[in-house]
């Protein structure tokens, strides 16, 4: 991710210079009282008003946030520790025990926290309490989910998968992976979530896209040229198109044109949310916004990095390729997936799992204490933030021996131990998006593998972060065509 411009980089680099400068007033903080108990967990705060910010967006521009984890635990033997950044005091948790306690205290004692410049981006959250708000999101893809039966997505995912293959792929020397997975993903997010089908439009919504991801966890510093600027500008644009698609939506349900559930979009307008009534045109955007990021995002770099490891391993191309044909011949006559088809997938699942254990695609997330917490003998204080690694137990050797080692057969059976791999979240937690994710990826590998076999461009292509993990050059590979 483009964390910082020019201009960013400059304003935190005078922060910095002026801190210095009054470096002899300490940062002041209630620190642990010796002779009482409990205490806040050991760390530090960093530079006075910048904290440690720098150190962690660092890390989190290089993909590896683990690492600004890993570093603390080891420093204060302890796996919880405070810090402060984003110009707020943080408790850090990793670990599997820490994982654990996420899911099953949320909303007892914990609640869901955006940054500062999420916020803004997000303004109908500014006034709606984040749990209700993050309830309202589950409610409405649980029943879309609900209302389009399994067989149905996966016809359509099928569908979608094929098409683009053939339009983007097929008569081409070379594509460029992550933008061709980008495409793919996003099209089959605004058909689901949108009732979008028209591929101008939704080239045009990417665009978009792409520049408001770029300033999501950037510095807020709403001036023209930074990354945060631009992207105010793109969600503003993309809210004026979402507008401009409900009122035509509202127009085809009163003259019974549309289905209240054909799309995620329809049912937000059509279904009311508890007392509350229906939801405001501002609130079904960002609702709209939210999922289409979270809805491709993670699953094209999922694909991007699925399709450079079987690049790089001839083995497990081969066990997945044998596989996959396998499943072809057990088609016949049928050509179209279906359900069935997706679940005896179970070796290709189990790489994919691998990819994303060896390649953590979600790095952490955001909390908030509700209350006084004591969590490993320590207090977190009511008020402070939690950030919450999630990826610190996927290459920790206590979890997955030999971890560096990329090994999809540690997935068979049993799998991992309980809350040690938590890509999709757990008990309530559990993403309600979980199964669609796999279906996505499941039918794209299936077709590209049977139509095509790639070679990387960029053998040593490095890899820069946006919101998730992507190759720096978007994993350029040379195609050819396989003989049917």
């Amino acid at each position: 991710m483009e964390v910082f411009s020019i201009f960013s980089f400059f304003i935190v680099s005078l922060v910095c210079a002026v801190s210095l400068v009054f470096y002899s007033f300490a940062y002041k903080t209630k620190e642990d009282v010796p002779g009482t108990k409990p205490t806040l967990p050991p760390g530090s705060f960093g530079w006075p008003i910048m904290g440690e910010t720098l150190q962690f967006l660092a890390a989190i521009q290089q993909g590896a946030a683990e690492s600004f984890v890993s570093k603390r635990t080891s420093k204060y033997s302890c796996k919880v520790f405070k810090t402060s950044i984003l110009g707020e005091k943080f408790i850090v948790f990793s670990g599997a025990a820490a994982n654990k306690f996420i899911f099953f205290h949320n909303s007892k004692s914990l609640i869901r926290w955006r940054p500062p410049s999420v916020q803004k981006l997000f303004p109908s959250i500014a006034f709606v309490p984040i749990e209700h708000d993050a309830a309202k999101a589950r409610k409405f893809m649980s029943l879309f989910f609900k209302f389009n039966e399994t067989q149905k997505l996966v016809t359509s995912i099928d569908s979608i998968s094929r098409t683009h293959l053939q339009n983007h792929w097929e008569n081409k020397d070379e594509v460029k992976v992550h933008s061709m997975a980008q495409l793919y993903t996003f099209t089959l997010a605004c058909h689901l979530f949108l009732g979008i089908n028209d591929s101008e439009k939704v080239s045009k919504f990417l665009y978009h896209f792409n520049t408001l991801n770029r300033g999501i966890l950037s510095l807020h510093l709403n001036i023209p040229g930074t990354p945060f600027y631009h992207a105010i500008k793109a969600a503003e644009a993309l809210r004026k198109e979402i507008y401009s698609i409900i009122k035509e939506r509202r127009e085809a349900l009163a003259k019974n044109l549309a289905s209240p559930t054909q799309d995620v979009l329809t049912q937000m307008i059509a279904v009311p949310w508890g007392e509350d009534g229906f939801m405001t045109e501002l609130e079904i955007a960002d609702k709209i916004l939210a999922f289409l990021i979270g809805g491709h995002d993670t699953t094209t770099a999922t694909i991007t990095f699925a399709m450079k490891y079987l690049a790089e391993m001839p083995h497990h191309y081969n066990e997945v390729l044998r596989e996959q044909r396998e499943i072809t011949e057990l088609m016949k006559p049928r050509d179209v997936l279906c359900w069935d088809d997706i679940k005896k997938m179970r070796y290709t699942w189990n790489f994919v799992n691998e990819v994303m254990r060896h390649r953590t695609i979600i790095q952490g997330s955001f909390r908030e204490a509700k209350t006084d917490i004591i969590y490993k003998g320590y207090l977190i204080p009511k008020g402070w933030k939690i950030y919450w690694s999630v990826g610190s137990t996927q290459k920790n050797s206590k979890y997955f021996s030999e971890p560096e080692r990329f090994n999809p057969i540690r997935f068979e059976q049993n799998g991992p131990s309980p809350y040690t791999y938590v890509p999709f979240g757990a008990g309530p937690l559990m993403c309600p998006g979980k199964e669609y994710a796999r279906v996505t990826i499941l039918v794209f590998l299936h077709h590209v593998m049977k139509m095509f076999k790639w070679e990387p461009i960029l053998p040593s292509e490095k890899i820069k972060v946006e919101l998730v993990p992507t190759p720096a050059e978007g994993f350029p590979v040379s195609i050819s065509h396989i003989s049917k």
